[in-house]
C-alpha cells in the first residue's frame, strides 16, 4: 500500500454510483467488484469489450473501468465506442507495465485516467473518487462566438481549492466555444494534476502561499499557465515518466498524465510554473 496525499477533490457520496468493471480476468473483476461493492458503489461486471458494449446500450453507467488487453473487442476499440455512444461517460483504463505506449493513446483518445497492474488499492480510491467529482463539473452553457478570454485566479494551497479552481476553468471553456456543454474529463483532471503538483510539492500545503492560474481561451486553445510560491526544482533532470519503468509509480503520475492528455506542457526555467496547452477542432454546428 502506498502512503495517500491529501484528496486533491472533495469525497463524493457514494450511493447511486453505477459503474462497469470490464476484464477478462476473473480474478481482477472479482476483487474489483468486491472493494468497490465495499466502498459503497453499483457494480457490473463483463468479461469483453463486446458484452461490455451490449450492457451500456440497455443500462445507465456513471464509470466504466476496463482493461487494455482482452479478445473479442479490446480496450482502445471500447473506449472508442463509449465515446461513440456517450462522450461524457468516464472511462479509466487498467494497463500492465510494460503499456505506457498505450495508456498515452488511450489518453489522447478520451480516457479520463488509467490504473497499472498490480493495481494498488489505494490509488485505485483516488482514481475513482477523483474520475466521478471531475465528471460532475457540468456548466450548461450555450457557447458564445468569437470571444477571447484571459481569466486569473489566485487561490490558497487546499485540496478543496482544485475543484474550484476547475470548475472556473470549465466555466470559461463554455463560455468562450472551447467546449460545447462541458470541459473534457480528462482535460479537466490535467488542470487538476497541475494545480495539485503546484500546491503540494511547490507550496508544500502550505495555506499562507498562494497558486496562481492564469486561463487564455478561446474557441480553439485553451492554454494554462500555473505558478506556485515555491523554489522550483531542476525539470531538465526530471526523469521520463512515460517510461515503461515509471508506469507504476505514483510520483510524477500527475506529469504523465499531463503530458499524455495536452498538446504541450512546458516549464519555465525556475521550475515554479507550468503551461499546459490543449487545442481544439470546433465542430460544424456547436450550439444545439
Amino acid at each position: 500500500m502506498t502512503s495517500q496525499r491529501p484528496n486533491e477533490v472533495p469525497a463524493l457520496p457514494l450511493e447511486n454510483y453505477h459503474i462497469l468493471v470490464v476484464d477478462d480476468e476473473s480474478m481482477i473483476i472479482e476483487l474489483l467488484a468486491r472493494l468497490l461493492s465495499e466502498r459503497g458503489y453499483d457494480v457490473s461486471t463483463a468479461y469483453d469489450g463486446r458484452e461490455a458494449l451490449e450492457f451500456l446500450r440497455s443500462h445507465a453507467c456513471d464509470l466504466v473501468i476496463s482493461d487494455v488487453r482482452m479478445p473479442h473487442l479490446d480496450g482502445l476499440q471500447l473506449l472508442k465506442a463509449v465515446k461513440d455512444m456517450n462522450p461524457r461517460l468516464p472511462v479509466i483504463m487498467i494497463s500492465g507495465y510494460d503499456e505506457a505506449a498505450v495508456v498515452v493513446d488511450a489518453l489522447k483518445a478520451g480516457a479520463e485516467n488509467f490504473l497499472a497492474k498490480p493495481l494498488d488499492l489505494d490509488l485505485l480510491d483516488q482514481v475513482v473518487g477523483k474520475t466521478l467529482s471531475l465528471a460532475c463539473i457540468r456548466p450548461k452553457r450555450c457557447a458564445l462566438p468569437a470571444v477571447h478570454q484571459t481569466t486569473t485566479m489566485r487561490a490558497p494551497s487546499r485540496p478543496e481549492c482544485v475543484h474550484d479552481l476547475v470548475y472556473q476553468i470549465s466555466l470559461s471553456a463554455v463560455a468562450v466555444g472551447f467546449s460545447k456543454h462541458d470541459l473534457e474529463n480528462n482535460l479537466k483532471l490535467a488542470l487538476a494534476e497541475a494545480i495539485t503538483n503546484a500546491m503540494e510539492h511547490g507550496n508544500h500545503w502550505d495555506e499562507s502561499k498562494y497558486v496562481e492560474v492564469e486561463v487564455l481561451l478561446d474557441s480553439g486553445r485553451m492554454q494554462a499557465t500555473v505558478r506556485d510560491q515555491g523554489q522550483g526544482f531542476n525539470h531538465g533532470k526530471m526523469f521520463n515518466p512515460t517510461s515503461n519503468e515509471q508506469l507504476l509509480s505514483e510520483r510524477g503520475r500527475g506529469i504523465f498524465l499531463a503530458n499524455a492528455i495536452m498538446d504541450k506542457v512546458t516549464y519555465n526555467q525556475a521550475g515554479n510554473q507550468v503551461t499546459l496547452v490543449k487545442h481544439r477542432i470546433p465542430a460544424a454546428a456547436d450550439c444545439d
